[in-house]
Formats: structure tokens, sequence, C-alpha cells
């Protein structure tokens, strides 16, 4: 996974946890248990879940070779997302697909980011981030986020009888030179300028579990890995399928609104592995890993999945756009320039986790109140 080099995956039994919830999740739903348990059993059964992918994915990497093992962890990496994404699309219901997005990306960089910076940093002096590393990301991130502003400007340019065109219109051709940026992403990433992305720590970790196999031996673990991997992505498609056709109950349940399910329960229970691992990188020290896993995430979001999911809305005739919600947009370009001032100041003490993780909990309280 291009997000997680550089990073030891935790094991956690690789998910299998997830196989004791499943049967339950299955039949809270079969049996229309409380809306509030059969939330509980699907976002534990996605974490499980999530860990597995992930597991499955970084061993499979190791198989396939670096390219194919990005591309493949860029997609499955996002299970949840672009499953949330897809179903809500083919249900019409894109608000919801959006705002899962715009809290996948905020979960990353306010709440896992915070938590890595506060980790790293607490106790100890003034630390610096590799400075080419973060002005390479920043300026990415920034195109990611004027992207999604142009639609918002777009309506103030045009008349409300042909905005609505306009806009989709924009939003399929800027998708498309979404995914290409992204690909020219990863080919900086792997190909032409992979030293940049390459820690001291990977390099380590590496040398260290290089050992001999014999051919039978790694005939067998590849295909464990890509059993576990199908197994893990269908499971979580299941779960996430449910959490949707739930949501309405839910909201009710909890006295909250489906939104605010889509930007914090789906996208923290995504990310919750991603978390781990970048909270235990930035514990020994290797900050920079954990910032590539973080950021690389972002952009998988807004380069690869939302990009995508405006694709697959163009083929099954649902006009899925870059124009989300106005709230949200705003919140998102905030918190996406408040990390890119961090990044490109290149310096950071344990405070500026602090001030991240206030972001994003007065981010909670709004969205709860509106």
């Amino acid at each position: 996974m291009p997000a997680q080099t550089g990073l030891r995956p935790l094991n956690m039994k690789h998910g299998w946890p997830a196989l004791a919830l499943l049967p339950l999740a299955a039949l809270s739903s079969i049996f229309n248990w409380n809306p509030a348990i059969i939330l509980v059993l699907n976002i534990t059964s996605i974490i499980f879940l999530s860990q597995a992918i992930t597991a499955s994915s970084v061993e499979l990497a190791a198989h396939l070779g670096e390219l194919q093992g990005a591309l493949l962890s860029a997609t499955l990496g996002n299970t949840v997302e672009l499953t949330a994404g897809i179903v809500a699309l083919v249900h019409g219901q894109i608000p919801f697909a959006q705002s899962v997005m715009v809290g996948s990306i905020l979960s990353d960089i306010l709440l896992v980011f915070g938590c890595c910076l506060v980790t790293a940093s607490y106790n100890k002096d003034v630390l610096g981030f590799n400075n080419a590393l973060a002005k390479t990301l920043s300026s990415l991130m920034m195109i990611t986020a004027v992207t999604m502003l142009l639609p918002t400007a777009l309506y103030a340019s045009f008349p409300i009888a042909e905005i609505n065109k306009k806009v989709l219109l924009f939003s399929r051709g800027t998708s498309l030179v979404l995914l290409l940026l992204y690909g020219g992403y990863l080919y900086f990433y792997l190909g032409t300028h992979n030293y940049l992305f390459i820690s001291d720590n990977a390099e380590t970790d590496s040398d260290e579990d290089d050992e001999p196999s014999s051919p039978l031996a790694n005939r067998a673990k590849l295909a464990l890995s890509v059993t576990r991997l199908i197994a893990a992505v269908v499971a979580t498609i299941f779960c996430t399928e449910i959490v949707i056709e739930n949501t309405s109950d839910m909201a009710d349940t909890l006295g909250v609104t489906e939104v605010f399910i889509a930007i914090f329960f789906l996208p923290i229970a995504s990310n919750s592995t991603e978390g781990v691992h970048v909270i235990a990188a930035s514990r020994t020290g290797d900050t920079d890993s954990a910032i590539r896993v973080i950021i690389d995430s972002l952009l998988q979001i807004g380069l690869f999945v939302i990009p995508f999911l405006v694709v697959i809305g163009w083929c099954v005739a649902e006009p899925m756009t870059l124009f989300f919600d106005s709230f949200q947009t705003v919140a998102m370009f905030l918190a996406i320039l408040v990390v890119n001032h961090l990044l490109r100041d290149g310096q950071y003490a344990y405070i500026h986790g602090a001030m991240l993780l206030a972001l994003y909990c007065s981010l909670v309280v709004v969205m709860y109140a509106r």
C-alpha cells in the first residue's frame, strides 16, 4: 500500500474477531433489532474487517509488485467509502454519498493527524517534517480542495436555469482530469521520485523481514491472503449496506441526522485501523511515514474515490457532482488549509495536534446541532 510504506501492520489476528460479530450483525438486520444495536454491531464489524483488508493488501503487494499493490490497496483500502458511495448512488442518496467522502477527509486530517502529532511530540522539543515531502503533499491537498470549491463559484456565475447542467458537465470533465492526476501521482510516488517516500525505518524493516521461503510456502501464503481479502471485502460491503439501509431508523433512535452518521460514524470505522497504524508509527518517532499515510488517504479520497463515484453516477444516470453541501465544503476547505499551513511551516509540537483535535470536536458539535 503506498500510504503505508514504512509502517508495520498490527496483527489484531487479521480481523478474525469479525467472524463472531458478522452473524449477529446479519441477525440484527433480519429480525429488526433496535437500530442502535444494528449500528454498533455493524460498525464494530467494519473496524475488524478493515484490519483484515489492510493486512491482506500489504501481503498481496509483496507478491504483485509495488505499482499493482498500490492500485489494489488504493481501491480496497477505501472499501467502506466506495461501498457507501455506490449504494447511496444506486438509491439516489447523493448527499449521503458526498457526506461520507467529506467525513473521511476530516477524520484523516484532523482526528488521525491530530492524534499522530500529540503522540509523536508530547514531552519533546519542537520537531520537524521532511520539507520536500511536506510541500509536495500540501500542494496536492490544495488542488483537491480547490476542485471541490469551483462548483460553488460556478453557482455564483450562471443563471439558476443553466447551473445544474453546467455543474454536472464541469464535475464529469474534472473527475476525468483528477483520475489522470491520481495516476500521475502514483507514478511520481512509485517511479520517478520514490526516494522522497522511503524512510530509514522502512528500509530496516524490509531487511529484517527478508527471510528465505519455498515456492510452495509462498503460493500457500498468497492463496490465504487472496481468500482473506475477498472474504473481508464481501463482508465489509455487506455490513456497510446494512448500515445504509437502516440509516433513517438509526438517526431517529439516536436523535441525530443521517448526514451526521455519514460524516462521523462510517469514516471513523473505516479509518480506525489506519489510525492505529499511524499512532503506533508516531510513537516510534517515524512521523514522516505516519504523515504519508494520512495525506495519501486524503488524496485517495479526493483524487480517486470522489471522481470515481462521479463517473459511476454518470454510468447509472445519477447526477453525482463535485458540488457538495456548502457548509461541508467550507469546513473541509478550512481544515485542509489549516493542515496545509502546518505542513508548509515544517515544524510542530503537541499543541498543534491538540488544535486539530479541537477543530474536529468543534465540527462534531456543529454537525450535531444542524
